[in-house]
């Protein structure tokens, strides 16, 4: 369903800045997944519907598949790669935007994660991870901590980077809609040593700490 001699030239005025973050969106989804899995839905979103979108769908496989990897993946080879590791790859499109201008959501298994420009300066953000509303920017380092809702989980979150010389470069929290579990999404300034994601697990009011 892509064409293998797309470049990111040809794409149109309103598609090409979101080529960034699209990619972005896709190294965080492999990161929160862990394990790709067999099929990745892809969401497009208000004025972004009415263009040709599958350079996007590229740059967001290219983003997964380059994740945690030594691995070189274009736009060229991301479908051929897609199909060597059996995932299905589903992407539609809708004039339908709620909060947004545009935006791109990224789904499969049991993660969901979206992002889009914000401002006049076209800053991306990742707006959405697992039904949790969020506000922050797709960092390279970023790390995302389910915990109950409820006081101090947060504060221990910050002292366990804080004793670490671990420096939190931006944080938001977002929590479920019916308000029963939160969702922390931490952009440090330096990958957080698997020591100290180890001591943040089994921190009491954690329920589990991704590196995305």
């Amino acid at each position: 369903p892509f064409a293998v001699n797309v470049a990111a030239a040809e794409a149109s005025d309103t598609v090409r800045p979101y080529l960034g973050v699209a990619e972005q969106l896709g190294r965080l989804f492999a990161g929160l997944s862990g394990e790709l899995p067999s099929t990745i839905d892809i969401t497009y979103q208000g004025e972004l519907a009415g263009y040709d979108t599958r350079i996007l769908t590229l740059s967001v496989l290219k983003g997964a598949f380059e994740a945690g990897t030594d691995e070189s993946v274009s736009y060229v080879n991301a479908p051929q790669v897609a199909s060597d590791r059996g995932i299905e790859v589903n992407d539609t499109s809708t004039s339908s935007s709620v909060d947004w201008i545009n935006l791109i959501s990224i789904s499969g298994g049991d993660h969901q994660i979206a992002g889009t420009l914000v401002g006049l300066k076209a800053d991306a953000r990742v707006v959405q991870i697992d039904g949790h509303s969020i506000d922050v920017p797709p960092a390279a380092n970023l790390m995302v901590v389910r915990n109950d809702d409820r006081p101090g989980v947060i504060g221990r979150v910050g002292t366990i980077l804080g004793d670490a010389q671990v420096n939190i470069a931006d944080m938001d929290v977002g929590r479920s809609v019916h308000g029963e579990s939160a969702l922390m999404v931490i952009a440090t300034t330096e990958p957080v040593p698997a020591e100290v994601v180890e001591a943040l697990r089994a921190c009491d009011g954690i329920t589990s700490v991704a590196i995305a």
